[in-house]
Protein backbone atom coordinates (compact mmCIF):
# COMPACT_ATOMS: atom_id res chain seq x y z
CA UNK A 1 0.00 0.00 0.00
CA UNK A 2 2.78 2.38 0.94
CA UNK A 3 4.68 1.50 -2.23
CA UNK A 4 1.62 2.23 -4.40
CA UNK A 5 1.09 5.56 -2.68
CA UNK A 6 4.74 6.47 -3.28
CA UNK A 7 4.46 5.63 -7.00
CA UNK A 8 1.30 7.74 -7.33
CA UNK A 9 3.02 10.62 -5.55
CA UNK A 10 5.97 10.49 -7.96
CA UNK A 11 3.62 10.42 -10.97
CA UNK A 12 1.68 13.43 -9.67
CA UNK A 13 4.91 15.34 -9.08
CA UNK A 14 6.16 14.60 -12.59
CA UNK A 15 2.92 15.45 -14.39
CA UNK A 16 3.38 19.25 -14.31
CA UNK A 17 6.99 18.90 -15.50
CA UNK A 18 6.35 17.12 -18.78
CA UNK A 19 3.68 19.54 -20.07
CA UNK A 20 5.89 22.42 -18.85
CA UNK A 21 8.53 21.48 -21.40
CA UNK A 22 6.11 21.36 -24.33
CA UNK A 23 3.53 23.97 -23.37
CA UNK A 24 5.57 26.87 -24.82
CA UNK A 25 6.91 25.57 -28.15
CA UNK A 26 8.48 28.31 -30.26
CA UNK A 27 7.25 28.73 -33.83
CA UNK A 28 9.31 31.83 -34.67
CA UNK A 29 12.85 33.07 -34.10
CA UNK A 30 13.29 36.80 -34.33
CA UNK A 31 17.01 36.82 -35.22
CA UNK A 32 19.28 33.90 -36.09
CA UNK A 33 22.99 34.30 -36.83
CA UNK A 34 24.51 31.29 -38.62
CA UNK A 35 28.29 31.16 -38.91
CA UNK A 36 30.24 28.48 -40.75
CA UNK A 37 33.91 28.17 -39.78
CA UNK A 38 35.65 25.43 -41.83
CA UNK A 39 39.02 24.19 -40.57
CA UNK A 40 38.79 26.39 -37.48
CA UNK A 41 39.95 24.14 -34.63
CA UNK A 42 39.23 20.76 -36.23
CA UNK A 43 39.40 19.38 -39.77
CA UNK A 44 35.65 19.89 -40.15
CA UNK A 45 33.14 22.76 -40.20
CA UNK A 46 32.25 24.47 -36.94
CA UNK A 47 28.63 25.68 -37.14
CA UNK A 48 27.52 28.40 -34.72
CA UNK A 49 23.82 29.21 -34.28
CA UNK A 50 23.08 32.27 -32.15
CA UNK A 51 19.37 33.04 -31.85
CA UNK A 52 17.08 35.60 -30.24
CA UNK A 53 13.43 34.83 -29.56
CA UNK A 54 10.68 37.45 -29.81
CA UNK A 55 10.27 39.59 -26.70
CA UNK A 56 6.71 38.30 -26.15
CA UNK A 57 7.86 34.65 -26.00
CA UNK A 58 6.53 32.75 -23.00
CA UNK A 59 9.43 31.38 -20.97
CA UNK A 60 10.68 28.76 -20.50
CA UNK A 61 10.44 28.14 -24.24
CA UNK A 62 10.91 24.90 -26.15
CA UNK A 63 12.94 25.34 -29.35
CA UNK A 64 13.49 22.72 -32.05
CA UNK A 65 16.25 23.25 -34.63
CA UNK A 66 17.47 21.11 -37.54
CA UNK A 67 20.76 19.25 -37.06
CA UNK A 68 22.40 17.58 -40.09
CA UNK A 69 22.98 13.85 -40.02
CA UNK A 70 26.48 13.06 -38.78
CA UNK A 71 26.86 16.35 -36.92
CA UNK A 72 28.70 16.31 -33.59
CA UNK A 73 27.09 18.63 -31.04
CA UNK A 74 29.60 20.77 -29.16
CA UNK A 75 27.39 23.06 -27.04
CA UNK A 76 23.75 23.82 -26.31
CA UNK A 77 23.44 26.85 -24.07
CA UNK A 78 21.31 29.78 -23.09
CA UNK A 79 22.73 33.30 -23.06
CA UNK A 80 22.09 34.84 -19.66
CA UNK A 81 20.28 38.16 -20.00
CA UNK A 82 22.08 39.51 -16.91
CA UNK A 83 25.71 39.08 -17.91
CA UNK A 84 25.49 37.83 -21.55
CA UNK A 85 27.40 34.66 -20.63
CA UNK A 86 26.74 31.23 -22.14
CA UNK A 87 25.37 28.70 -19.65
CA UNK A 88 24.88 25.07 -20.65
CA UNK A 89 22.57 24.23 -17.74
CA UNK A 90 19.45 23.72 -19.89
CA UNK A 91 17.62 20.58 -20.98
CA UNK A 92 18.37 19.38 -24.53
CA UNK A 93 17.70 16.28 -26.61
CA UNK A 94 18.82 15.13 -30.07
CA UNK A 95 16.00 12.60 -30.40
CA UNK A 96 14.71 12.04 -33.04
CA UNK A 97 17.84 12.21 -35.24
CA UNK A 98 18.09 15.32 -37.37
CA UNK A 99 16.45 17.54 -34.74
CA UNK A 100 17.68 19.22 -31.58
CA UNK A 101 15.16 20.29 -28.95
CA UNK A 102 16.06 22.36 -25.91
CA UNK A 103 14.24 24.39 -23.25
CA UNK A 104 15.55 27.86 -22.45
CA UNK A 105 14.51 30.32 -19.72
CA UNK A 106 16.21 33.14 -21.64
CA UNK A 107 15.38 34.78 -24.96
CA UNK A 108 18.86 34.17 -26.41
CA UNK A 109 20.57 30.85 -27.07
CA UNK A 110 23.67 29.33 -28.68
CA UNK A 111 24.05 25.96 -30.42
CA UNK A 112 27.40 24.71 -31.72
CA UNK A 113 28.17 21.57 -33.68
CA UNK A 114 30.78 20.17 -36.07
CA UNK A 115 29.80 19.23 -39.61
CA UNK A 116 32.07 16.88 -41.62
CA UNK A 117 33.27 17.90 -45.07
CA UNK A 118 34.45 15.98 -48.12
CA UNK A 119 38.18 15.73 -48.83
CA UNK A 120 39.52 15.06 -52.33
CA UNK A 121 43.30 15.46 -52.37
CA UNK A 122 43.73 19.13 -51.44
CA UNK A 123 40.10 20.09 -52.14
CA UNK A 124 37.59 20.59 -49.31
CA UNK A 125 33.85 20.98 -49.90
CA UNK A 126 30.60 20.81 -47.98
CA UNK A 127 26.94 21.74 -48.24
CA UNK A 128 24.86 23.46 -45.60
CA UNK A 129 21.05 23.55 -45.60
CA UNK A 130 18.67 25.29 -43.22
CA UNK A 131 15.24 23.63 -43.23
CA UNK A 132 13.15 24.00 -40.09
CA UNK A 133 9.54 23.89 -38.93
CA UNK A 134 10.09 27.33 -37.51
CA UNK A 135 10.04 30.81 -39.02
CA UNK A 136 13.11 33.08 -38.91
CA UNK A 137 12.37 36.78 -39.24
CA UNK A 138 15.99 37.83 -39.74
CA UNK A 139 18.52 35.20 -40.79
CA UNK A 140 22.15 36.32 -41.02
CA UNK A 141 24.70 33.93 -42.51
CA UNK A 142 28.43 34.31 -43.01
CA UNK A 143 31.30 31.97 -43.86
CA UNK A 144 34.75 32.34 -42.35
CA UNK A 145 37.59 31.85 -44.80
CA UNK A 146 40.19 29.37 -43.47
CA UNK A 147 43.68 30.83 -43.22
CA UNK A 148 45.07 27.94 -45.28
CA UNK A 149 42.41 28.20 -48.01
CA UNK A 150 42.88 29.29 -51.58
CA UNK A 151 40.36 29.64 -54.42
CA UNK A 152 37.40 29.63 -52.00
CA UNK A 153 34.05 29.72 -53.76
CA UNK A 154 30.50 29.82 -52.45
CA UNK A 155 27.24 29.10 -54.23
CA UNK A 156 25.13 31.18 -54.22
CA UNK A 157 27.87 33.78 -54.44
CA UNK A 158 28.04 36.86 -52.27
CA UNK A 159 29.92 40.06 -53.06
CA UNK A 160 30.16 41.08 -49.41
CA UNK A 161 33.62 39.94 -48.29
CA UNK A 162 35.29 41.85 -45.47
CA UNK A 163 37.89 41.38 -42.77
CA UNK A 164 36.54 41.36 -39.23
CA UNK A 165 38.15 42.58 -36.03
CA UNK A 166 39.32 39.03 -35.26
CA UNK A 167 41.58 39.11 -38.33
CA UNK A 168 39.57 36.68 -40.48
CA UNK A 169 37.85 37.30 -43.82
CA UNK A 170 34.10 36.65 -43.86
CA UNK A 171 31.75 36.09 -46.78
CA UNK A 172 28.49 37.61 -45.54
CA UNK A 173 25.02 37.12 -47.01
CA UNK A 174 22.34 39.80 -46.81
CA UNK A 175 19.70 39.30 -44.06
CA UNK A 176 16.60 37.47 -45.18
CA UNK A 177 13.33 36.09 -43.86
CA UNK A 178 12.96 32.32 -44.03
CA UNK A 179 9.49 30.85 -43.59
CA UNK A 180 8.83 27.58 -41.80
CA UNK A 181 9.47 24.66 -44.17
CA UNK A 182 11.42 26.87 -46.61
CA UNK A 183 14.97 25.59 -47.32
CA UNK A 184 18.06 27.74 -47.66
CA UNK A 185 21.22 26.05 -48.93
CA UNK A 186 24.75 26.91 -49.96
CA UNK A 187 27.77 25.02 -51.28
CA UNK A 188 31.34 25.84 -50.17
CA UNK A 189 34.57 24.53 -51.61
CA UNK A 190 38.21 25.59 -51.41
CA UNK A 191 41.77 24.36 -51.87
CA UNK A 192 44.05 23.79 -48.92
CA UNK A 193 47.69 22.81 -49.24
CA UNK A 194 48.28 22.93 -45.51
CA UNK A 195 46.88 21.20 -42.45
CA UNK A 196 47.11 24.41 -40.43
CA UNK A 197 43.91 25.31 -38.61
CA UNK A 198 42.56 28.85 -38.33
CA UNK A 199 42.67 28.85 -34.53
CA UNK A 200 46.47 28.98 -34.80
CA UNK A 201 46.10 32.49 -36.22
CA UNK A 202 44.39 33.80 -33.10
CA UNK A 203 46.27 35.92 -30.59
CA UNK A 204 47.34 34.00 -27.46
CA UNK A 205 45.34 34.59 -24.30
CA UNK A 206 46.20 37.60 -22.20
CA UNK A 207 49.29 36.67 -20.21
CA UNK A 208 50.40 40.19 -19.35
CA UNK A 209 52.69 40.33 -22.41
CA UNK A 210 52.28 42.96 -25.11
CA UNK A 211 51.59 41.83 -28.70
CA UNK A 212 54.72 41.82 -30.89
CA UNK A 213 53.52 44.84 -32.87
CA UNK A 214 52.90 46.94 -29.77
CA UNK A 215 55.38 48.78 -27.63
CA UNK A 216 55.82 47.25 -24.23
CA UNK A 217 54.55 49.46 -21.46
CA UNK A 218 57.26 50.06 -18.82
CA UNK A 219 56.33 49.24 -15.26
CA UNK A 220 57.14 51.57 -12.36
CA UNK A 221 57.66 48.69 -9.91
CA UNK A 222 59.54 45.43 -9.79
CA UNK A 223 56.55 43.26 -8.93
CA UNK A 224 57.17 43.29 -5.17
CA UNK A 225 54.24 44.06 -2.91
CA UNK A 226 55.97 46.53 -0.60
CA UNK A 227 52.88 47.06 1.55
CA UNK A 228 52.79 43.35 2.35
CA UNK A 229 56.53 43.35 3.03
CA UNK A 230 56.11 46.26 5.49
CA UNK A 231 53.30 44.50 7.34
CA UNK A 232 55.27 41.26 7.63
CA UNK A 233 58.43 43.10 8.77
CA UNK A 234 56.48 45.05 11.38
CA UNK A 235 54.92 41.87 12.69
CA UNK A 236 58.33 40.21 12.96
CA UNK A 237 59.71 43.20 14.86
CA UNK A 238 56.85 43.13 17.36
CA UNK A 239 57.19 39.39 17.82
CA UNK A 240 60.94 39.73 18.38
CA UNK A 241 60.44 42.47 20.96
CA UNK A 242 57.97 40.35 22.92
CA UNK A 243 60.35 37.35 22.87
CA UNK A 244 63.25 39.57 24.03
CA UNK A 245 61.22 40.96 26.95
CA UNK A 246 60.17 37.48 28.08
CA UNK A 247 63.75 36.18 27.88
CA UNK A 248 65.13 39.19 29.79
CA UNK A 249 62.54 38.77 32.53
CA UNK A 250 63.36 35.08 32.92
CA UNK A 251 67.10 35.85 33.13
CA UNK A 252 66.53 38.48 35.83
CA UNK A 253 64.38 36.11 37.89
CA UNK A 254 67.00 33.34 37.78
CA UNK A 255 69.85 35.65 38.97
CA UNK A 256 67.95 37.26 41.85
CA UNK A 257 69.10 36.17 45.46
CA UNK A 258 66.49 34.96 47.93
CA UNK A 259 65.48 37.52 50.55
CA UNK A 260 64.95 36.61 54.22
CA UNK A 261 61.31 36.55 55.10
CA UNK A 262 60.94 38.90 58.07
CA UNK A 263 63.24 40.56 60.65
CA UNK A 264 65.60 38.80 62.97
CA UNK A 265 63.93 37.16 65.94
CA UNK A 266 64.80 38.94 69.20
CA UNK A 267 65.49 36.89 72.32
CA UNK A 268 62.55 36.71 74.63
CA UNK A 269 62.65 38.59 78.04
CA UNK A 270 63.81 36.56 81.11
CA UNK A 271 62.11 36.36 84.54
CA UNK A 272 63.30 35.03 87.91
CA UNK A 273 62.11 31.53 88.43
CA UNK A 274 61.76 32.20 92.17
CA UNK A 275 59.93 35.54 92.39
CA UNK A 276 59.13 36.38 88.80
CA UNK A 277 61.17 39.57 88.74
CA UNK A 278 62.16 40.66 85.19
CA UNK A 279 65.85 40.06 84.44
CA UNK A 280 68.37 41.36 81.98
CA UNK A 281 70.38 38.91 80.01
CA UNK A 282 73.56 39.94 81.80
CA UNK A 283 72.14 39.61 85.33
CA UNK A 284 73.79 36.95 87.54
CA UNK A 285 71.52 37.49 90.55
CA UNK A 286 67.83 38.35 90.82
CA UNK A 287 67.35 41.94 91.93
CA UNK A 288 64.16 40.93 93.80
CA UNK A 289 65.06 37.92 95.87
CA UNK A 290 68.82 37.67 95.37
CA UNK A 291 68.61 34.21 93.81
CA UNK A 292 71.72 33.22 91.95
CA UNK A 293 70.92 32.73 88.36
Amino acid sequence: MKRTALILFIIVMLMPVTPGIAQNPVDVIDTLDIELWPDYDRPSVLVLLTGTLPVDTRLPASVTLPIPQGAQINAVARIDSKDNSMKDDIFSSADPPGKLTFVTPDLRFRVEYYLPYTVDDNRREFDYTWLADIRVNNLHLRVQRPISASDLSIEPATANVARSEDGFDYHTFPPRTVAAGQPFSLHVEYLSNSAQLSVANLLPPDTGKQPPSATATPRNDDGINWALVAVVAGGLLIFGAVIWQVAARRAADSSRKPVASGVKTQSRAKFCRECGEPLDKDDRYCGGCGLKL
